[in-house]
């Protein structure tokens, strides 16, 4: 694939500019014994020095969920490193987990909570690689069974997350663990102000401090779930949360959920991808008809009219969103070359960008692995 260049201008005159140079990395390979590597949604990954992990996640290898397919939780464990390519480790994932929240950090790939066979797990895990080796550490549990949360690193060692899903829909929690002393333990720190899943959370630079932001996401209280287009800014200094104003696509208000999204430089934020939400609510209510209608025959037709649209599916939205946390101002910067990646952790692997396999459309993943090379 050739690059695609794209360009972020910046809020005052005289600034560079930042330059996206989307790059080809090689694809997720099959898992031993098999020969397609359909891909994954809730991966754990991550980078560790010279290496990038890719491990667990889940997909539909035996059938669309409306067929009937049931959800398969992996547990394999892919590393890449630039001399060897990919390959699978010989060891595997404690247990067969996804939607893990993820962050990369010096001591490795931080890997909290996540769906596991039977529900959401707390469990938090450090993965790290010395020499292509792993070496698996288990911390501190976070407070409570969590899935979908979102997590970011401040200072190198101070990771927070925050949202989430547990047995009873979105969760508020917003946690902090000092990797410096992680005996000490999860933080229990203000909620965020609104319970949400599938949301993106980064740290970035607000031009006093470096603050914890929440864009977007998903919570259920009613028939549909509401898909959020708030920014919420969490102030470490004073403990205390902040509306920041609203997602803005071409100008317009733009909700969003389970797309990703990374800090740039000192104050930008990239939204890239994610799910708007309208054809998420049509599926939710095909299936509140079905559970109500009053015949076989009507539940059949309804059946069949959700098929149709879940197999017609787009896919999710491909805009590429700019944040200035410090002008509080949008840009539009493009779309993704390729079908937008969701439900899929975000990182750096030295200067590139990287996002991993991922769902482009309900229930269909992919192997691809997406490369964003920042030029400024």
């Amino acid at each position: 694939m050739l690059p695609i260049v794209l360009t972020l201008m910046c809020s005052k005159p005289g600034e560079n500019t930042l330059k996206l140079h989307w790059q080809s990395i090689p694809p997720l390979p099959p898992e031993a014994g098999k020969e397609v590597q359909p891909g994954v949604a809730g991966a754990l990954a991550g980078a560790h020095g010279a290496y990038m992990m890719v491990a667990g996640g889940a997909n539909f290898e035996k059938g669309m969920p409306w067929e009937g397919g049931p959800k398969l939780l992996h547990d394999t464990i892919f590393l890449l490193s630039g001399q060897d390519g990919w390959r699978q480790l010989k060891e595997v994932l404690p247990r067969p987990t996804a939607y893990a929240a993820c962050v990369s950090l010096p001591q490795g790939v931080l890997a909290a909570g996540g769906d596991i066979e039977g529900g959401q797990t707390g469990e938090v895990f450090l993965f790290a690689f010395a020499g292509g080796n792993l070496q698996t550490t288990s911390l501190p549990p976070l407070p409570g069974p969590v899935s979908a949360a979102g997590a970011a690193v401040i200072a190198g060692n101070q990771v927070y997350l925050g949202g989430g899903m547990d047995a009873g829909g979105a969760c508020a929690g917003f946690y902090l663990l000092e990797m410096n002393h992680p005996e000490k333990g999860w933080m229990i720190l203000p909620p965020l102000p609104q319970p949400l899943s599938h949301l993106v959370v980064v740290s970035q630079h607000d031009g006093v401090e470096m603050c914890v932001y929440v864009l977007g996401g998903r919570f259920r209280d009613g028939e549909v779930s509401t898909f959020s287009s708030d920014i919420w800014k969490y102030t470490p200094s004073k403990r205390t949360w902040q509306r920041e104003g609203s997602i803005l696509c071409d100008g317009r208000t733009c909700a969003l959920s389970a797309g990703t999204g990374i800090a740039v430089g000192e104050r930008y934020i990239l939204l890239i991808g994610g799910d708007r939400g309208d054809l998420f609510n049509k599926t939710e209510r095909f299936n509140n008809e079905i559970e109500q209608a009053a015949s076989e025959a009507e539940r059949a037709e309804l059946s069949r009219r959700k098929t149709a649209h879940l197999t017609g599916h787009p896919g999710f939205s491909r805009k590429i969103l700019g944040y200035d946390t410090i002008q509080r101002t949008w840009s539009t910067l493009g779309e993704t070359p390729e079908a937008a990646q969701v439900t899929t952790p975000v990182f750096y692997l030295g200067r590139t960008i990287v996002i991993p396999s991922g769902e482009v459309r309900p229930g269909i993943r992919t192997p691809h692995i997406a490369g964003l090379r920042i030029e400024d």
